[in-house]
């Protein structure tokens, strides 16, 4: 049987790597983490609180000790860009906000969610204890499945799952081990979460998470497309 296939709607993961990651990691927790400290459990609701976003103070980015990271991440975003996306270099990268992404036992997954005022989210790894959760994402849109749930990998008995082999084409879900010192980018739209991997997760899986958005540099205001240069923004009450 003669055939071919194109695949022509993936979604690109970047996962760099911070070379510095020691010496910020020590910074962090030795001048920063305190500053960024926040109840785990809202003892209203008894909730767990995975992420220090929801208590009102997303700002790691403006701490001048961490100046030379954040520098060193738009530098990834800059390298996703251009040598991945090969977009051309006519955007400056503006961080958003940032805040804290915590675990502290197997059960305090983060639900399935996406960051919808941004471009590109990231993820830099400060401390990865062992069997700490996975990261994983979701196709939400799944062309190739026909009907939903063709693609399903949850049910209990592996008989009954109709996919004998995941790979790009048919998958709905893809997981990730990060490791201590990655810097994960994805396009905000794309939905993640966490997963716990087991029961004997002891410690505290810690990352900074972020949003970024792409502004036209100056120049290139005749551009239709993107936000242009914020010096002409105009804010009003």
């Amino acid at each position: 049987m003669k055939f071919e296939y194109l695949n022509v709607f993936p979604t690109t993961i970047y996962i760099g790597e911070i070379e510095n990651h020691l010496k910020y990691k020590k910074i962090f927790y030795d001048k920063i983490y305190e500053k960024f400290q926040y109840e785990q459990v809202n003892k209203k609701t008894n909730s767990v609180y995975t992420t220090s976003e929801n208590v009102g103070n997303p700002f790691i980015h403006l701490e001048i000790d961490l100046d030379p990271l954040f520098g060193e991440i738009c530098a990834h975003v800059k390298n996703y860009l251009q040598n991945v996306l090969l977009i051309k270099d006519i955007f400056d990268i503006v961080v958003m906000k940032t805040w804290l992404s915590r675990s502290q036992g197997s059960n305090q997954e983060i639900p399935w969610h996406i960051h919808s005022p941004s471009h590109f989210s990231f993820i830099y790894y400060l401390n990865i204890p062992k069997n700490s959760h996975m990261i994983q994402f979701s196709n939400d849109n799944s062309p190739n499945a026909v009907f939903s749930g063709l693609f399903n990998d949850d049910c209990e008995d592996e008989e009954f799952n109709m996919v004998k082999e995941y790979n790009d084409l048919n998958c709905e879900i893809f997981y990730m081990h990060p490791h201590e010192g990655n810097v994960i980018l994805f396009p905000s739209k794309l939905s993640h979460s966490t997963k716990s991997v087991s029961n004997n997760f002891n410690g505290e899986r810690l990352g900074i998470s972020g949003d970024i958005i792409l502004v036209l540099k100056e120049e290139y205001i005749a551009y239709s497309h993107g936000y242009i240069h914020e010096k002409y923004w105009k804010k009003y009450k």
